[in-house]
């Protein structure tokens, strides 16, 4: 006997059953995905009926943005155009964007925001290249419906490749003006912008000739430290939070860590001239002991001594405070504290197309318990007089207004609801909602199992 198990037969391989079973059956081997080995694997649907049917059911594409306002829809049709935009923004693909580090030596600030200037406002022509597959995330279609040119030759070699008819590999170009980078006007620090967004996605700044001097400079200059890469709605946060210098500042669900160097370069920072060493600091939380020692490799570069990495629950983060003090005006631990709690992530799905394959309402409803505790601990952790903001990565409203809604509830009239819109030049926000639709996800039950279910419940 041999160690395989038998005399002279062969070590069982996955690769090689599948190959044989091709064989038997007169078919040639296919990947995963139901492609033959070597073809290109189809785009991700970026379509999900419950999704879409959830959000025109809550009034999502009830309001239009129509001169620097939000304005109800009058109209079907209006709806209809709403609920349009709202999807092709979905499937649009997410532009890049960054940040100058607000705590860099003034004269080193001043040379990288001039030289970013180079790029910013002026248009050129890049060349973009087309999706491999285009059923699903645009190809020509989606670049004639941007007003971008594409040429005859390569309209038709396009669409060879999708009918099946070229088999090579050659990636396909369309020339478009645009202009690189774009200022982020609420991200800026004594009248200077600091925050810009790129009109491209990561992918093409990388692959793209004409835009390779700037993305030598973006890594460069991220590596020495002196810009941060960070999507533009996750530095929304720490912008609300409106933190200054000196003040103590909780993050309960940091990792990986952007807003957390974000609010360590505002309160890092000196109250005065005459000080030798910052007197605020970041506590930067995460559940995750994986994700804190991410969190760490990310602060790193930062070279700060006024940060602090723990790892516990966000909803049992310790409350060190005296006995004393608690139901008094000196009740808390910190000035702000930053809740952007575990959420399903469907204001992802330009980054994740993952999750329009697995969406559904249990998921919010699910993660409500866990993300109204973290926001009663971050409550409860905050100065008399200081700020707690609430985020989540999610639309729905169960995460959202639910969440604050049920907060201010408990906390009946310790919590104030304050608009910081006012102080944010340039950014769009619907107002939120004050009525909302629970629903849940319907069981075809069988005749039997329903007799089963009224049995056992004495119905």
């Amino acid at each position: 006997m041999g160690k395989n198990g038998g005399r002279g037969r062969k070590k069982w391989n996955r690769k090689r059953k599948a190959e044989e079973g091709a064989q038997k059956d007169g078919k040639e081997r296919t990947n995963g995905a139901g492609y033959k080995d070597g073809q290109d694997y189809a785009a991700a649907k970026t379509s999900n009926p419950k999704f879409e049917a959830y959000y025109s059911l809550v009034g999502l594409h009830d309001s239009r943005f129509d001169n620097g306002t939000f304005v109800p829809c009058a109209t079907d049709a209006e709806k209809h155009a709403e609920r349009d935009l709202f999807m092709s923004t979905l499937r649009a693909t997410l532009p890049a964007s960054f940040r100058v580090d607000r705590s860099l030596d003034p004269t080193i600030q001043k040379t990288i925001l001039e030289e970013l200037q180079e790029y910013v406002g002026k248009e050129m022509e890049v060349e973009i290249e087309l999706p491999r597959r285009s059923e699903a995330i645009g190809g020509k279609k989606t670049c004639i419906d941007q007003g971008v040119e594409v040429s005859k030759e390569e309209g038709d070699k396009e669409q060879k490749k999708e009918n099946g008819d070229n088999k090579s590999s050659e990636a396909q170009f369309v020339k478009r003006t645009l202009a690189p980078a774009k200022p982020i006007p609420f991200i800026s620090h004594n009248d200077v912008t600091l925050g810009f967004q790129l009109s491209v996605d990561r992918r093409t700044l990388r692959r793209n000739a004409s835009l390779g001097p700037l993305h030598s400079f973006l890594k460069i200059q991220t590596d020495c430290g002196h810009i941060t890469r960070q999507e533009t709605v996750s530095m929304i946060p720490p912008v609300v939070l409106n933190a200054k210098e000196g003040m103590s500042v909780l993050d309960m669900c940091a990792a990986p860590g952007s807003k957390t160097c974000q609010l360590l370069e505002v309160v890092g920072g000196f109250t005065s001239k005459t000080e030798f060493e910052p007197h605020g600091y970041v506590v930067a939380n995460d559940a995750d002991p994986k994700r804190a020692y991410m969190l760490v490799n990310q602060l790193k570069r930062m070279n700060s001594p006024s940060v602090y990495v723990t790892s516990c629950d966000g909803q049992y983060f310790p409350i060190l405070d005296d006995k004393s003090v608690r139901g008094t005006e000196k009740e808390g631990m910190f000035d702000r504290v930053l809740c952007d709690v575990p959420c399903s992530g469907d204001g992802t799905v330009r980054k994740n197309p993952g999750i329009w394959k697995n969406w559904n309402q249990l998921g919010s409803l699910a993660l409500h318990p866990l993300q109204l505790s973290i926001a009663l601990r971050g409550a409860r952790l905050t100065h008399v007089g200081g700020y707690m903001v609430y985020s989540t990565c999610s639309m729905n409203p169960m995460e959202n207004e639910s969440v604050v809604a049920e907060l201010l509830r408990i906390a009946d009239g310790s919590l104030v609801l304050e608009d910081p819109r006012e102080r944010m030049e340039g950014l769009v926000a619907r107002p939120g909602w004050s009525t909302w639709r629970v629903l849940r996800e319907g069981k075809n039950r069988t005749r039997k199992a329903m007799k089963d279910w009224q049995k056992k419940n004495n119905k």
